[in-house]
């Protein structure tokens, strides 16, 4: 049994785009709605903020405490979820296909993802380091073929 966790750089690049999407929207506030009197511009200006605190609060380190991806000789669990968590199982006997989507700057943001395909299912595993994006699909590629040659040998 191997237990993946997302990426702790894919968290840090959450609260940065976080930060600068408050920022811009702060910027806009001030620049474009000139028209408002400062004294509401500024309650508008708290509360955005507000709300940026307790996303970046709450809300992605949820995320991140509840995610994992598990694979053991049989099974591939993923547990995840931003507001709910939610888990998800596939046998690996009916996984079909295994894609690795490695972003151009990945290895920085942590922001690569496996696609895990089966006849009508889908798995996707967030937010992983590069290496074990590729260990996971090397694992899972592995074990198809294993299953595939105990499979041709049954009559």
């Amino acid at each position: 049994m191997k237990k993946y966790l997302p990426a702790k750089r894919a968290m840090l690049t959450f609260y940065l785009l976080l930060s600068l999407l408050g920022t811009a929207l702060n910027y806009i506030i001030y620049r474009y709605a000139t028209f408002i009197p400062d004294e509401y511009l500024q309650i508008v200006s708290t509360v955005m903020w507000g709300i940026v605190i307790i996303v970046a609060a709450i809300v992605i380190p949820h995320y991140f405490i509840c995610a994992r991806a598990v694979i053991t000789g049989n099974e591939i669990a993923a547990a995840g979820g931003f507001i709910n968590t939610r888990s998800d199982y596939m046998p690996v006997s009916s996984v079909k296909s295994v894609s690795v989507i490695i972003t151009p700057l990945g290895s920085v943001t942590g922001f690569n993802f496996v696609i895990i395909n089966a006849l009508g299912a889908r798995l996707l595993l967030s937010f992983l380091r590069k290496s074990d994006a590729l260990d996971i699909a090397s694992r899972i590629n592995d074990m198809i073929r294993a299953d595939e040659q105990v499979r041709g040998k049954e009559p």
